[in-house]
């Protein structure tokens, strides 16, 4: 990783000669929109003053998380920290470029290395804080994320380049040391109450990894569970794809608003997701939010491959989903109440290397991706004190899934099971501005807690998982 601390010293180097005010705490270009024109009456400006003017940032970050699974099962734990700089040009033009990285460090790790000596299972949740493709790197960490092109003009932009997505399926799934990172072209455009957006994607850097893949070679970095035939799936490295595209369309007018997205993976599948919430607010009985969710999933050709035991998805699945929202917030106070059932025509596949899905009854730490014929209830609650920079919310869901025998619908031999989720969200002020503090507590719990044999219960389920998350931004 020489390479890395090169291009890390270079952008030490250019924020030393550069300037640091206006900078704010957000995420790494997350939200760097501002536009800096050229003044053409100015007197002449040189590179150097035109360039100091654009957006320097600094990320700090320090996780730690541990896993305590049930009796001999072996625990686990991890602490990381590091730390990223990142820079967005002005604009000349409507033309404007960034770029930013990133470094990691182990500091701690129990346990994440080795298998467990019961089941023989290996570590979920931990290894993805560094490298989980070399799970000896503990220093040399390091990675280039950002690094494009950008035109703007009105409310239209064009992006090419390595930039983050933010869709409902495909996204940075930033729950660890660092997101997902998309090579791709990207166009948003609005007009009026719509928004439309395109996006080519041919490779991307994955959470828990320092490598780029192109996305053939993007399936199965994560572990890849069971084929629908009941022996270990084998679609890695024999996926054959050319690229991602993505449509979206959203729209806002008053209290409705919705939105429709379309993700084709070239020779494997398509899939359609659509979501519209509306809202009513009441001076009495404060604001109310009904809202509706679903996706249709088909295969392409032969699924990604024409002998079917190497196929990510059957030629034959149909899936689709269907979900709701009832949520009820008064004052600094809110609880909703949401649902998802999967069809049983098939399992909802989509690669979890590409991001977290974002259901209404999704919560941290589980995904409903790989299952057919599911059911999940979720509750959730949340406390604000804005004054305070002060959030609590908890969470409480059932999920009921196949039997992990039926292969043909449970990807990973996941139980059905009970979910709680706790979590603190702190941001400090005044001298400490930038500084934000969060805690994440997880307890799933089997709901035929004798039934499950230990090899499909160890990182799954009767498991408590915490997270506390340090992050600081100048």
């Amino acid at each position: 990783m020489e390479m890395g601390y090169r291009w890390i010293g270079f952008l030490v180097l250019f924020l030393w000669n550069g300037s640091l005010y206006g900078l704010h705490s957000q995420t790494v270009w997350d939200e760097l929109e501002t536009h800096v024109e050229v003044d053409s009456t100015a007197e002449k400006r040189t590179f150097r003053e035109w360039a100091r003017t654009g957006e320097f940032q600094f990320h700090w970050r320090t996780f730690y998380m541990s896993t305590l699974n049930q009796g001999d099962l072996m625990d686990y734990s991890a602490l990381a920290t590091g730390a990223g700089l990142g820079y967005k040009s002005p604009e000349y033009k409507g033309f404007s470029v960034a770029f930013s990285g990133f470094f990691v460090f182990q500091l701690h790790e129990h346990n994440i290395n080795k298998a467990d000596p019961i089941t023989n299972g290996v570590n979920r949740y931990e290894i993805t804080l560094f490298d989980m493709n070399d799970i000896e790197n503990s220093r040399d960490l390091d990675r280039l994320e950002d690094l494009y092109l950008r035109y703007s003009k009105n409310k239209f932009k064009l992006t090419l380049g390595r930039q983050k997505l933010h869709t409902p399926l495909l996204n940075e799934q930033d729950n660890r040391m660092r997101p997902n990172i998309f090579s791709a072209l990207n166009l948003d455009y609005s007009w009026r109450n719509f928004e439309f957006l395109a996006a080519a994607i041919h490779a991307m850097t994955i959470r828990g990894t320092v490598d780029w893949y192109s996305v053939q070679n993007s399936f199965g970095v994560y572990p890849f569970g069971r084929s629908p035939y009941g022996v270990a799936s084998e679609y890695k490295g024999n996926t054959s794809s050319k690229g991602i595209g993505i449509l979206g369309l959203k729209h806002k007018n008053k209290g409705f608003k919705s939105e429709a997205w379309n993700y084709f993976a070239e020779n494997v599948f398509n899939l359609i997701f659509v979501q519209s919430e509306w809202e009513k607010k009441t001076e009495k009985m404060g604001t109310w939010v009904l809202g509706a969710q679903g996706f249709w999933q088909t295969a392409l050709r032969d699924g990604g491959n024409p002998d079917n035991i190497k196929a990510y998805i059957s030629s034959e699945s149909n899936t689709w989903a269907v979900g709701t929202k009832l949520q009820w917030t008064m004052d600094q106070f809110y609880t909703s109440f949401n649902t998802m059932h999967i069809s049983s025509g098939g399992r909802f596949l989509f690669p979890r290397e590409w991001g977290r899905e974002q259901f209404f009854a999704s919560l941290p730490r589980e995904r409903f991706e790989g299952n057919g014929g599911l059911d999940a209830y979720t509750l959730k609650m949340g406390y604000n004190l804005p004054k305070h920079h002060l959030r609590f919310d908890l969470g409480a869901s059932a999920v009921r899934v196949p039997d992990i025998n039926v292969v043909q619908l449970n990807k990973y031999g996941m139980p059905s099971y009970y979910h709680f989720v706790f979590i603190v969200d702190y941001s400090l002020s005044n001298y400490f501005e930038g500084l934000h503090l969060k805690f994440l507590g997880v307890h799933k719990l089997s709901q035929r807690p004798n039934g499950v044999p230990d090899q499909f219960r160890i990182n799954r389920v009767d498991l408590w998982h915490f997270n506390l998350v340090v992050d600081y931004w100048f």
